[in-house]
């Protein structure tokens, strides 16, 4: 399989990654308001599959390495087993902060949710050198946890205030307050957002046990067991969302032959560029250490593609374009928290 050998080969590849891993999310919201995360999450899963079945048979395949069928006789069924168990809780906390993004916006979503990801693997590090920054890390991370749901909250109650102001509620119609609906929407999506952090942070461990070793499960092994985890929880979870109604109302199966090629195309896509940008994540951790290749880069390019997500939410949805109370300064206070702590966390990892 071919693999990273040189410095510039791991940067291209953490570039790669940031930019894929930023990005991804954006394709759901270019799908419309219409266009349900429920539904948009099967296409999801099939582009997710098929770009790790497509590594795997090419770039897998070639190369003087181990190619990724060898790795996978070699490893051993535990670790595949792992590997798929990693992809199958990740997908279900990636669900979670998809309907987060659909509830609260982009901005505010993945800093909460990667936030709270970030948060609970550092307890999965803690070691006698790196006690303090973790610590350190550990309250920016909750800090910032706390100041973004701060900011969903104070942008939702001033798009309701201004919507009141531009459309005054009639007399007759005065025991309807949507205020408490608008209140109950952004709860539900800081929920959800914080639920799928969890579960995302608990990811580590599983994939570490799955790879870890001479013997571990290579990127691209490891990344067709991961997606097979994904595309099984996508199956299993996604008909229990679509009638639970985290957004709206039960949707039945139907509503999928209801979308657009362009809205299948983007789900698709969203799926392959996710786990192209974990893929490309992974290869450059297999770079050698005599690439010169700092450690703590490795984690911290890929995770802070939350700043291009936010850049994806402010600049191309205006999320917080409106004037609000305190919105912006406290989006702006939660995202140097979290850079904070990605920092420190990088470091002591």
């Amino acid at each position: 399989m071919i693999l990273p050998h040189s410095f510039t080969a791991a940067i291209l590849l953490l570039v790669a990654s940031f930019v894929c891993l930023g990005s991804w999310a954006a394709l759901f919201k270019w799908t419309g308001k219409a266009w349900r995360f429920e539904l948009f999450y099967y296409d999801f899963g099939v582009g997710a599959i098929l770009l790790a079945v497509v590594a795997a048979y090419t770039l897998g395949t070639l190369g003087s390495d181990l190619s990724f069928s060898d790795r996978m006789m070699v490893a051993g069924h535990t670790a595949q087993a792992m590997l798929v168990a990693a992809g199958f809780l990740f997908n279900l906390g990636n669900m979670l902060l998809l309907a987060c993004v659909s509830l609260t916006g982009m901005a505010v979503a993945f800093p909460l949710s990667i936030g709270v990801a970030l948060l609970v693997s550092s307890f999965w590090n803690f070691h006698a050198e790196n006690f303090f920054l973790l610590v350190a890390a550990i309250i920016l991370l909750l800090a910032s946890a706390i100041v973004s749901s701060a900011a969903a909250r104070l942008r939702a109650a001033a798009r309701l205030r201004a919507r009141l102001a531009a459309k005054p509620r009639p007399k007759t119609d005065s025991k309807r307050n949507p205020q408490p609906l608008k209140a109950r929407r952004t709860s539900k999506g800081i929920f959800t957002g914080v639920l799928g952090g969890i579960l995302m942070g608990l990811v580590p461990p599983l994939a570490h046990r799955g790879m870890g070793g001479e013997f571990g499960l290579g990127g691209y092994a490891a990344m067709l067991m991961f997606a097979i985890g994904i595309i099984v929880s996508t199956i299993f979870f996604n008909f229990y969302f679509v009638n639970i109604s985290i957004e709206g109302g039960p949707i039945g199966f139907k509503a999928y032959f209801r979308g657009t090629p362009g809205q299948h195309f983007l789900g698709f896509a969203s799926g392959a560029l996710l786990v192209l940008g974990l893929l490309c994540a992974l290869l450059a951790r297999s770079v050698p250490r005599t690439a010169g290749v700092d450690p703590a880069l490795l984690t911290a390019i890929p995770v802070a593609s939350v700043f291009l997500a936010v850049f994806w939410g402010l600049a191309a949805w205006k999320e917080f374009a409106k004037p609000s109370s305190g919105a912006r300064p406290a989006l702006a206070i939660a995202l140097l928290l979290f850079a904070g702590g990605l920092a420190l966390f990088s470091i002591s990892v």
